[in-house]
């Protein structure tokens, strides 16, 4: 007797059981899509159009976001998309449905389950086609593998070569889907993973730029018979960039891409960006934004010379599916919450106002970075003179309310250790020359760092110059130590904690709540960092 996917990860999660995060801008108005009650029969219709419904930057929302949330309060949620899928299905003859990578990270449905979550859904709400983000590789090679193993959906990625990993048969340079008789040609343009992902995390995994493979591949899907190519890009958006490692860039120096579906900068596009190609076509640029907020909806229809038009829009996912919802899938998805949800609804203190991140230095990163040196010394006997953390491994805000151990795992999702090294003086100095140069970043109090054009004009540790010469100790994140950015690689000792630096923030939450007499954490800019003009 064979099993449905759902009755393997049905059993899967008793076994994990028993064993056992972006900030994006406010939603823009988008059209509402006019969805039918019930499903109706349809009529025979000529195959020369489809729909293609798509996500990116999921990482993994699996719940709608919070009430307390600055932006898209109470939008999203995987069961509202499933619903919002299931009624797309029920509405147009030919469906497709595609995703643009950085399904994983951001939530504690990731660091406590490892992705089995993410991938159920990928199967159960019935993906055609994905491509990798960086955040795949967040489990390191064994965890992609792991991943990749519990779905069937195909994964594309044209410009990373995994012929020397294990991997190396089940990640595609390319695909064709059939979408009715039309033959739909996918490919996968990823980002450089160099200073962006820890190289112990990738090991084996060759890259090359996107743009010296992608009008090959896609013209090999030509030759296959592809009746249009879709790009599936996490290279990312930025408005009047050409440059080719953007998705602008790629659309204006290839002829054999017809439309790019993109992600990894978390840009809601409201509207389809058109960029001409080499052949003088208009290429469609889209995304929907981050954490399953909008689901993405391209009706194409291809003329008869094959040239295709589009009617792209972005779909609100939000309250008005919860009529429409799954009952066995809302079911599955809740038997994973109640595994992960208690320990995580566990109250921490109470937050008096919303903490967030920001430039040059904000509340929530001057909590981090010195939350960094009490973890040194609790835990390690270790006086740091500097602590450092990078303003994207900050995936969250704290919001005003009761924080939770959960809250926490969404600010710190990354399995990140704790680094304590040691540096001479001079490479501090190369340390905070960096820092100037990105405009600030979550740094200790002791630190005074004034900055102009960003340069430094002057920097003190405990109201003294840095000595050239003098070993200072230094608090950190390996992930900054491993990917050599800030000369940290030029450290002349290091440790790394055997724990993830996630739990000691959440002992260091309790420990804020525990001094002060109302049981507040509370974060202040405090002018550490001054930038001059």
């Amino acid at each position: 007797m064979s099993l449905r996917i759902s009755d393997i990860y049905r059993f899967m999660l008793v076994t994990i059981i028993c064993v056992i995060s972006i900030s994006c801008g406010e939603l823009p108005e988008a059209p509402e899509y006019e969805l039918p009650e019930e499903e109706v029969e349809q009529p025979e219709i000529k195959n020369d159009e489809f729909v293609i419904l798509f996500t990116n930057d999921f990482h993994s929302q699996i719940e709608p976001l919070g009430e307390a949330e600055t932006y898209n309060a109470g939008r999203g949620g995987v069961k509202r998309i499933k619903a919002l899928v299931d009624s797309v299905r029920a509405a147009e003859p030919y469906v497709l449905l595609a995703d643009a990578g950085d399904m994983v990270q951001g939530t504690y449905y990731f660091s406590l389950l490892d992705g089995v979550v993410e991938m159920m859904i990928l199967d159960e709400l019935g993906y055609d086609v994905r491509t990798i983000g960086n955040h795949e590789f967040d489990k390191k090679m064994v965890g992609l593998g792991d991943m990749l193993s519990l779905s069937s959906v195909p994964v594309v990625a044209s410009n990373y070569d995994f012929s020397n990993t294990a991997l190396a048969q089940r990640v595609l340079p390319s695909l064709i889907v059939n979408a009715g008789a039309l033959k739909i040609g996918f490919v996968g343009l990823n980002i450089r993973l160099l200073n962006l992902v820890d190289p112990t995390y990738y090991e084996g995994v060759v890259w090359q730029d996107a743009i010296n493979v992608a009008d090959a591949e896609a013209g090999k899907l030509r030759q296959k018979g592809a009746d249009m190519v879709i790009a599936l890009s996490h290279l990312g958006y930025q408005k009047d960039n050409d440059r080719p490692y953007y998705d602008r860039g790629i659309a204006m120096n290839t002829r054999n891409i017809d439309m790019i579906i993109g992600g990894h900068t978390h840009t809601f596009l409201n509207k389809a960006e058109y960029v001409k190609s080499l052949d003088g076509d208009m290429v469609p640029i889209v995304q929907t934004g981050s954490r399953g907020i909008c689901l993405g909806y391209a009706k194409i229809k291809l003329d008869e010379q094959g040239k295709p038009s589009f009617d792209y829009r972005l779909i609100p996912v939000d309250a008005s599916m919860d009529k429409r919802i799954d009952k066995e899938f809302s079911d599955m998805i809740d038997v994973y919450s109640a595994s992960v949800t208690e320990r995580m609804n566990e109250v921490l203190g109470y937050c008096p106002e919303t903490l967030r991140k920001g430039y040059p230095e904000s509340p929530l990163g001057n909590l981090t970075a010195d939350g960094l040196i009490w973890i040194a010394k609790r835990f390690f006997d270790v006086d740091a003179d500097v602590s450092l953390y990078n303003s994207g491994g900050i995936r969250a805000e704290v919001s005003k309310g009761n924080v939770t151990l959960g809250d926490v795992y969404a600010v710190y999702p990354f399995d990140n250790a704790l680094s304590l090294v040691t540096m001479k003086g001079r490479d501090i100095k190369t340390l905070f020359e960096h820092m100037a140069d990105e405009g600030g970043m979550p740094v200790n109090k002791a630190v005074k760092l004034v900055i102009k054009g960003n340069k430094v004009k002057s920097v003190t540790i405990d109201g003294k110059p840095v000595d050239d010469e003098k070993v200072y100790k230094v608090a950190t994140i390996d992930y900054l130590v491993n990917t050599g950015r800030y000369g940290l690689d030029k450290a002349l000792t290091r440790s790394d904690s055997a724990e993830m630096v996630r739990d000691y923030f959440g002992e260091y939450f309790r420990y804020l709540s525990a001094q002060d007499p109302y049981g507040h954490i509370s974060a202040s800019v405090d002018g550490r960092i001054v930038i001059e003009y």
